[in-house]
């Protein structure tokens, strides 16, 4: 039997629609969530702009009661669902930081941001738009912090979602070398390469949990 370890929470009935009940599935979250009060983040809104920055889910669930009219410029398909879920104006969606960075720069919009962002946010973003001459107003709407733990036991897989989660990961654990590691995405993947730079890794080519379920089946099917 396969022994899977994922990071974080994965909804039961995403489980079952990948994996068959041949394997073992733990899920030990390595990363907590609190999301800022609504209040508050509407209180740091810059309203001279209707332009919002949008990089995770997490965000999404903390401005659900917010009203908020204007454009979003999002990382993450499934963030993009969540914000048009709630009736938002999505404008623009790339996998990765790195690739919408370039199109806030160089597209028609205005020079000035609210980016809504947790408190681990990576630097990117900011950067290339200051870089620019670009204003961005930085609203924390969750705050992330680690989970630090040490496992008795070995798994045959271990499943990373973001690079601070697999930091908190590593402080007290060690992956051995006979062990598979699947990532949601690169940032995630260079984490994980800067420890086990030899380690076989598969990086879902679209940053999507089910992208990674989907690898984690084939890489099954493909032992039997």
């Amino acid at each position: 039997m396969t022994k899977i370890l994922f990071t974080k929470a994965i909804h039961q009935d995403l489980l079952d629609s990948f994996l068959t009940d041949k394997v073992k599935v733990i899920c030990k979250p390595t990363l907590s969530i609190e999301l800022t009060e609504a209040n508050s983040i509407f209180n740091q809104i810059d309203f001279t702009t209707n332009q919002y920055i949008v990089t995770s889910q997490n965000t999404v669930n903390a401005i659900q009661t917010l009203d908020l009219d204007g454009h979003f410029f999002v990382v993450g398909k499934k963030t993009a669902e969540k914000l048009e879920a709630q009736n938002r104006n999505v404008i623009l969606v790339e996998d990765y930081a790195k690739d919408l960075a370039p199109k806030l720069v160089s597209g028609k919009y205005k020079t000035n941001w609210n980016f809504l962002c947790g408190s681990t946010r990576r630097d990117l973003l900011v950067d290339e738009l200051e870089k620019h001459q670009q204003t961005v107003n930085q609203i924390i709407t969750y705050q992330s912090s680690q989970i630090v733990y040490q496992l008795d036991e070995i798994f045959d897989v271990y499943v990373f979602f973001s690079p601070l989660s697999f930091k908190a990961f590593h402080q007290k654990n060690k992956i051995p070398t006979s062990s598979r590691i699947f990532t949601i995405g690169n940032t995630t993947t260079a984490a994980v390469q800067e420890v086990y730079p030899n380690y076989p890794i598969t990086t879902a080519e679209t940053p999507l949990v089910e992208v990674v379920l989907q690898n984690i089946k084939e890489y099954i099917n493909d032992k039997k």
